[in-house]
């Protein structure tokens, strides 16, 4: 009975999320649909943010904007220099920044287009 049971709220969980992006749209269930894909986004983004902004995103900006206040962004001794600064502190600030970048993408595209790619893929800063 208990097996039974389970499987049919399974089922119902299923087919209602199969079903959800469809009421994305100015059904009554909108907001309902709005809040399921703002809340997957932002479960989804949150950690891309995280691994996008830590390993790349931020220790490059770091390491440019270094090399272009230590005097000349294409001089060798200014890039070393900006790369042995800027790579770890970069990577270590990169964490934070991307998991609040990755949740604020994660609400927005997600409330505004529910389940649509774009809401599940950190895309470059504006």
């Amino acid at each position: 009975m208990k097996n039974k049971a389970l499987a049919l709220i399974a089922a119902g969980a299923i087919s209602i999320g199969v079903a959800m992006p469809s009421m994305a749209g100015d059904g009554p269930l909108s907001s309902m649909a709005s809040l399921a894909g703002a809340t997957t986004a932002v479960i989804v983004d949150t950690p891309q943010g995280i691994v996008v902004n830590s390993l790349w995103r931020t220790p490059h900006t770091m390491q440019r904007q270094l090399a272009k206040h230590f005097g000349d962004e294409k001089g060798l001794g200014q890039n070393l220099a900006a790369f042995a600064l800027g790579w770890p502190v970069g990577m270590v600030w990169g964490v934070p920044y991307g998991a609040i970048v990755g949740a604020k993408h994660g609400m927005t595209s997600g409330w505004e287009k529910p389940f649509s790619t774009d809401s599940y893929i950190v895309t470059e800063e504006k």
